[in-house]
Protein backbone atom coordinates (compact mmCIF):
# COMPACT_ATOMS: atom_id res chain seq x y z
CA UNK A 1 0.00 0.00 0.00
CA UNK A 2 1.26 3.37 -1.51
CA UNK A 3 -1.17 5.94 0.81
CA UNK A 4 -4.02 5.57 2.84
CA UNK A 5 -6.17 8.48 2.39
CA UNK A 6 -9.61 9.29 4.73
CA UNK A 7 -12.42 11.76 4.91
CA UNK A 8 -13.29 11.62 8.82
CA UNK A 9 -16.97 12.91 8.61
CA UNK A 10 -17.66 9.95 6.39
CA UNK A 11 -15.66 6.99 8.30
CA UNK A 12 -17.97 6.30 10.69
CA UNK A 13 -17.87 2.14 10.20
CA UNK A 14 -16.23 1.34 13.51
CA UNK A 15 -14.45 -1.18 10.92
CA UNK A 16 -12.94 1.08 8.85
CA UNK A 17 -11.91 3.14 11.09
CA UNK A 18 -10.01 0.94 13.31
CA UNK A 19 -8.43 -0.31 10.18
CA UNK A 20 -7.47 2.69 9.07
CA UNK A 21 -5.61 3.39 13.16
CA UNK A 22 -3.93 0.11 11.96
CA UNK A 23 -2.56 0.90 8.79
CA UNK A 24 -1.40 4.66 10.28
CA UNK A 25 0.38 2.91 12.86
CA UNK A 26 2.06 0.15 10.73
CA UNK A 27 3.85 3.08 8.81
CA UNK A 28 1.27 3.80 5.76
CA UNK A 29 1.81 7.13 4.62
CA UNK A 30 -1.93 9.07 5.67
CA UNK A 31 -3.83 11.98 4.52
CA UNK A 32 -7.42 13.59 5.15
CA UNK A 33 -9.43 14.66 2.08
CA UNK A 34 -12.04 17.20 2.13
CA UNK A 35 -15.67 16.01 1.86
CA UNK A 36 -15.58 17.30 -2.28
CA UNK A 37 -12.29 16.15 -2.71
CA UNK A 38 -13.19 12.69 -1.20
CA UNK A 39 -16.24 12.35 -3.35
CA UNK A 40 -14.26 13.65 -6.75
CA UNK A 41 -11.91 10.76 -5.95
CA UNK A 42 -14.51 7.82 -5.43
CA UNK A 43 -16.87 6.09 -7.76
CA UNK A 44 -18.88 4.40 -5.52
CA UNK A 45 -22.34 5.33 -4.94
CA UNK A 46 -22.17 5.41 -0.93
CA UNK A 47 -18.32 5.93 0.08
CA UNK A 48 -17.13 4.34 2.94
CA UNK A 49 -14.74 7.70 4.07
CA UNK A 50 -11.62 5.57 3.32
CA UNK A 51 -9.39 4.91 0.21
CA UNK A 52 -6.18 4.14 -1.13
CA UNK A 53 -3.53 3.86 -3.46
CA UNK A 54 -2.01 0.54 -4.04
CA UNK A 55 0.87 -1.10 -6.27
CA UNK A 56 -0.42 -2.90 -9.12
CA UNK A 57 1.82 -6.37 -9.03
CA UNK A 58 2.14 -8.54 -11.37
CA UNK A 59 3.97 -11.79 -11.52
CA UNK A 60 6.26 -12.50 -14.93
CA UNK A 61 5.44 -16.00 -16.36
CA UNK A 62 8.97 -17.31 -16.83
CA UNK A 63 9.24 -16.57 -12.71
CA UNK A 64 6.35 -18.91 -12.19
CA UNK A 65 6.76 -22.79 -11.29
CA UNK A 66 3.32 -24.52 -11.03
CA UNK A 67 3.09 -26.79 -8.48
CA UNK A 68 1.76 -30.68 -9.18
CA UNK A 69 -1.92 -30.11 -8.67
CA UNK A 70 -2.03 -26.43 -9.27
CA UNK A 71 -5.21 -25.10 -11.18
CA UNK A 72 -4.92 -22.03 -13.17
CA UNK A 73 -7.41 -19.75 -15.04
CA UNK A 74 -5.71 -17.57 -18.31
CA UNK A 75 -7.93 -14.54 -19.70
CA UNK A 76 -7.70 -13.64 -22.64
CA UNK A 77 -10.24 -10.95 -23.00
CA UNK A 78 -13.35 -9.85 -21.33
CA UNK A 79 -15.95 -6.98 -22.60
CA UNK A 80 -17.57 -6.27 -19.14
CA UNK A 81 -15.09 -5.39 -15.90
CA UNK A 82 -17.97 -6.24 -13.72
CA UNK A 83 -17.56 -9.58 -15.80
CA UNK A 84 -13.76 -9.68 -14.99
CA UNK A 85 -14.61 -8.87 -11.15
CA UNK A 86 -16.53 -12.00 -11.01
CA UNK A 87 -14.67 -14.01 -12.56
CA UNK A 88 -12.14 -13.48 -10.31
CA UNK A 89 -14.18 -13.81 -7.50
CA UNK A 90 -15.24 -17.28 -9.27
CA UNK A 91 -11.53 -18.72 -9.49
CA UNK A 92 -10.99 -17.75 -5.94
CA UNK A 93 -13.63 -19.96 -4.68
CA UNK A 94 -13.53 -22.16 -7.05
CA UNK A 95 -9.47 -22.65 -5.63
CA UNK A 96 -7.38 -21.40 -8.26
CA UNK A 97 -3.98 -20.81 -7.92
CA UNK A 98 -3.86 -17.64 -9.93
CA UNK A 99 -4.79 -15.85 -12.87
CA UNK A 100 -3.13 -15.69 -16.07
CA UNK A 101 -3.71 -12.22 -18.03
CA UNK A 102 -3.19 -12.45 -21.39
CA UNK A 103 -2.80 -8.96 -23.47
CA UNK A 104 -4.57 -5.75 -22.81
CA UNK A 105 -8.29 -6.92 -23.09
CA UNK A 106 -8.12 -8.58 -19.69
CA UNK A 107 -7.89 -5.68 -17.19
CA UNK A 108 -8.35 -6.74 -13.63
CA UNK A 109 -7.36 -3.02 -12.06
CA UNK A 110 -10.53 -1.67 -13.93
CA UNK A 111 -12.51 0.24 -11.10
CA UNK A 112 -16.01 -2.35 -11.74
CA UNK A 113 -13.70 -5.04 -12.06
CA UNK A 114 -12.02 -4.47 -8.26
CA UNK A 115 -15.37 -3.84 -7.02
CA UNK A 116 -17.10 -6.91 -8.15
CA UNK A 117 -13.93 -9.11 -7.20
CA UNK A 118 -15.52 -8.37 -3.54
CA UNK A 119 -11.77 -8.26 -2.30
CA UNK A 120 -10.29 -11.88 -4.05
CA UNK A 121 -8.52 -9.66 -6.42
CA UNK A 122 -5.92 -9.22 -3.38
CA UNK A 123 -5.75 -12.57 -2.63
CA UNK A 124 -5.28 -14.15 -6.08
CA UNK A 125 -1.35 -14.17 -7.90
CA UNK A 126 -1.65 -12.22 -11.10
CA UNK A 127 0.95 -13.11 -14.10
CA UNK A 128 0.56 -11.41 -17.60
CA UNK A 129 2.04 -12.60 -20.27
CA UNK A 130 1.54 -12.49 -24.11
CA UNK A 131 -0.64 -15.73 -25.82
CA UNK A 132 2.83 -16.74 -26.83
CA UNK A 133 4.72 -16.71 -23.40
CA UNK A 134 1.69 -18.93 -22.37
CA UNK A 135 1.57 -21.28 -24.46
CA UNK A 136 5.65 -21.48 -24.01
CA UNK A 137 4.88 -22.25 -20.60
CA UNK A 138 2.23 -24.49 -20.24
CA UNK A 139 4.05 -26.93 -22.68
CA UNK A 140 7.87 -26.56 -20.60
CA UNK A 141 6.02 -27.02 -17.50
CA UNK A 142 3.50 -29.72 -18.44
CA UNK A 143 0.36 -27.89 -18.02
CA UNK A 144 -2.62 -29.10 -19.28
CA UNK A 145 -4.69 -26.84 -21.19
CA UNK A 146 -8.74 -26.54 -21.47
CA UNK A 147 -10.21 -24.46 -23.72
CA UNK A 148 -13.83 -23.90 -24.15
CA UNK A 149 -16.16 -23.21 -27.12
CA UNK A 150 -19.81 -23.88 -28.08
CA UNK A 151 -18.13 -25.95 -30.54
CA UNK A 152 -15.88 -27.80 -28.69
CA UNK A 153 -16.20 -31.43 -29.40
CA UNK A 154 -16.43 -32.64 -25.84
CA UNK A 155 -19.18 -32.18 -22.76
CA UNK A 156 -17.53 -30.53 -19.90
CA UNK A 157 -18.96 -33.66 -18.13
CA UNK A 158 -17.43 -35.81 -20.01
CA UNK A 159 -14.08 -34.62 -19.51
CA UNK A 160 -11.25 -36.12 -17.15
CA UNK A 161 -8.70 -33.46 -16.06
CA UNK A 162 -4.89 -33.72 -15.74
CA UNK A 163 -3.30 -31.84 -13.54
CA UNK A 164 -1.37 -29.27 -13.46
CA UNK A 165 -4.32 -27.64 -15.53
CA UNK A 166 -5.27 -24.30 -16.73
CA UNK A 167 -8.53 -23.17 -17.56
CA UNK A 168 -9.03 -20.81 -20.77
CA UNK A 169 -11.87 -18.27 -21.14
CA UNK A 170 -12.43 -15.78 -24.06
CA UNK A 171 -14.71 -12.89 -24.52
CA UNK A 172 -18.12 -12.85 -24.36
CA UNK A 173 -18.74 -11.51 -27.46
CA UNK A 174 -16.19 -13.46 -29.68
CA UNK A 175 -14.92 -16.45 -27.53
CA UNK A 176 -11.14 -17.73 -28.06
CA UNK A 177 -8.63 -16.29 -30.27
CA UNK A 178 -7.60 -19.21 -33.12
CA UNK A 179 -4.56 -19.20 -31.75
CA UNK A 180 -5.54 -20.23 -27.93
CA UNK A 181 -7.78 -22.88 -29.46
CA UNK A 182 -4.72 -24.22 -31.64
CA UNK A 183 -3.21 -24.35 -28.56
CA UNK A 184 -5.30 -26.04 -26.09
CA UNK A 185 -5.38 -29.46 -25.40
CA UNK A 186 -8.62 -30.03 -24.83
CA UNK A 187 -11.77 -28.02 -26.00
CA UNK A 188 -14.73 -28.51 -23.88
CA UNK A 189 -18.44 -27.36 -24.69
CA UNK A 190 -21.62 -26.69 -22.19
CA UNK A 191 -24.41 -28.35 -23.54
CA UNK A 192 -27.28 -25.50 -23.53
CA UNK A 193 -31.08 -26.12 -23.86
CA UNK A 194 -33.67 -24.01 -25.00
CA UNK A 195 -32.47 -20.85 -28.15
CA UNK A 196 -29.37 -19.88 -26.04
CA UNK A 197 -26.13 -20.76 -28.69
CA UNK A 198 -23.67 -18.91 -25.78
CA UNK A 199 -23.72 -17.88 -21.93
CA UNK A 200 -21.79 -15.39 -19.97
CA UNK A 201 -18.33 -15.81 -19.83
CA UNK A 202 -18.44 -15.78 -15.96
CA UNK A 203 -21.54 -18.21 -16.01
CA UNK A 204 -18.56 -20.30 -18.94
CA UNK A 205 -15.89 -19.71 -16.00
CA UNK A 206 -17.77 -21.07 -12.75
CA UNK A 207 -19.35 -24.05 -14.40
CA UNK A 208 -15.60 -24.76 -15.97
CA UNK A 209 -13.88 -24.34 -12.84
CA UNK A 210 -15.71 -25.82 -10.03
CA UNK A 211 -16.25 -29.11 -12.80
CA UNK A 212 -11.83 -29.13 -12.36
CA UNK A 213 -11.87 -28.27 -8.74
CA UNK A 214 -14.51 -30.82 -7.82
CA UNK A 215 -12.15 -33.49 -10.06
CA UNK A 216 -8.76 -32.44 -8.56
CA UNK A 217 -10.15 -32.58 -5.08
CA UNK A 218 -11.54 -36.37 -5.79
CA UNK A 219 -8.08 -37.03 -6.84
CA UNK A 220 -6.44 -36.38 -3.75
Amino acid sequence: MELLFVEPSVLSNPFGQKLARRLRHSGVPGIQLASALYRDFSLAAEPQGIGAVLRQECSAIANVKPARDSLWLAVESVDLPGNMGTIIRTAEAAGVTGIILLGPGADPWDPACVRASMGSLFSLRLVRCTNQEFTAWARFNGVAVVGSSPNGLLDFKAFRGRWPAAVLIGSERQGLSEQLLEASDFILRIPMHGRCDSINAAVAAGVLLFEMSSQRSATH
